[in-house]
């Protein structure tokens, strides 16, 4: 039975009982991700009051994404992906608790803060692609657009969640007990997907990890489409990068630390509305030119964002930033993972991961160096016309993105056309 468009459909994944497993692991795990992100840059100040010490903390969280999502995606392929989910969380539970005792016993120097953040981010990295991939065996056909909806919802409700709490905690209880909140974190992310029983160790590979590697690096050549809409990506990212640049703005509109903060939760807020807006359509069709005309339409509030002297507007725009990224993201993951065979799934994801962990930075690279030169409003708008041109010419020369049935599941033919 077709499903109609409509808000009843927007939690259609969660009816999968292995995915509601998945849905409840995930979001233990996101927090437990923005809460210590948010614990340990706070200590990093604490100790060094460096802003340069602070930013660095960035490489330890990019490099690893930007190498070892590579590696997970081999591996991904390999194992059974629930138990490696589940090391990594034990794994980075074991870690918070160890940062936990050195701040408790006051033996805690910055460098433990790099190394923890460092490790952290890369059994995230080693087990991200795993994670993206086990999703299409959790649920029914047709409701991979709801799933991955569902996973963007959970992922900005973190961010939204994981700080708060981080705040809140860190006034209360302090650092030491604060890590250990998030260890319970970890934990309670690996034993909420210790049910799941949907199939989920691949074939077992009679290749090499190496061929394994290039397996996956061929089949994401081959499949153009595929590249396409990483670069549709990769451009928003790069081209389109604006947190670096939030504090010179709000201090250009007047609003201080205040605005800074609103303009900084803004575009997480939007993006819960952009995950409704796409969990409300059910399986759409037009899956690329959603993303095309998402990033285009990201490309606009950027420009705003950049030319308004008013603040609201600015608000607004940074809200609209959010909405944007959730209407040309969640189609883009779904189309990647629904194109891509079950054995090689955890491969092409990571290759997504990769360009998804190391766009960030080098877009915060290209961001601040052209506003040290024309200032941060001007830098906004070069980005913004630079990824508009990018993501028109990538729509012109793909015509697979514009396939009104692009990333469909293949139609069963019916008796007269077998």
């Amino acid at each position: 039975m077709s499903q109609r468009p409509g808000l009843r459909q927007a939690v259609a994944a969660l009816a999968y009982p292995d995915y509601r497993r998945f849905a409840a692991s995930l979001l233990l795990t996101s927090i437990g991700a923005q809460l210590v992100q948010t614990a340990t840059l706070w200590q990093v100040y604490e100790l060094t009051g460096s802003a340069l010490l602070l930013g660095l903390t960035g490489i330890a969280r990019a490099v690893p994404h930007m190498v070892l999502s590579l590696v997970g995606g081999v591996i991904a392929d390999r194992v059974n992906r629930v138990r490696l989910i589940q090391v990594g969380q034990v794994l980075n539970g074991l870690l918070v608790l160890a940062l936990a005792l050195l701040t408790v016993t006051g033996a805690v120097e910055v460098w433990h803060l790099y190394v923890i953040t460092f490790l952290n981010s890369s059994f995230t990295a080693a087990t991200q692609p795993a994670r993206a991939a086990l999703i299409p065996s959790l649920i029914g056909q047709g409701n991979l657009v709801n799933a991955i909806a569902l996973n963007a919802t959970i992922g900005q409700t973190s961010q939204i969640v994981g700080p708060a709490l981080g705040g809140i905690a860190l006034g209360w209880i302090d650092l030491g007990p604060t890590y250990l909140v998030n260890a319970a974190l970890y934990l309670g992310g690996m034993l909420a997907i210790i049910g799941i029983r949907a199939p989920v160790t691949p074939p077992r590979a009679v290749d090499s990890p190496w061929r394994s590697f290039m397996e996956g690096l061929a089949f994401v050549r081959q499949r153009k489409v595929i590249v396409s809409l990483l670069l549709l990506d990769l451009a928003e990212t790069v081209f389109g990068s604006y947190r670096a640049l939030l504090p010179i703005i709000a201090d250009g509109l007047g609003t201080g630390s205040t605005g800074y903060g609103l303009l900084s939760a803004a575009p997480g807020v939007g993006a819960l509305v952009g995950a409704t807006f796409i969990l409300s359509l059910g399986d759409m069709r037009y899956k690329g030119l959603y993303t095309i005309f998402g990033v285009l339409g990201y490309c606009v509030a950027l420009a705003v964002m950049g030319l308004t002297s008013w603040f609201w507007l600015a608000l607004i725009a940074a809200a609209f930033l959010g909405t944007t990224n959730s209407v040309q993201m969640i189609p883009r993951n779904t189309v990647i993972l629904a194109i891509s065979p079950d054995a090689l799934r955890g491969r092409v994801e990571a290759f997504r991961s990769m360009m998804a962990g190391g766009g960030p930075p080098l877009g915060f690279a290209f961001s601040g160096g052209v506003a040290a030169v024309v200032g941060a409003p001007v830098a906004l708008v070069i980005g913004a016309v630079a990824c508009a041109v990018f993501v028109g010419g990538v729509g012109v020369a793909d015509r697979e993105l514009r396939d009104p049935d692009l990333g469909a599941p293949p139609r069963t033919p019916v008796p007269w056309e077998a």
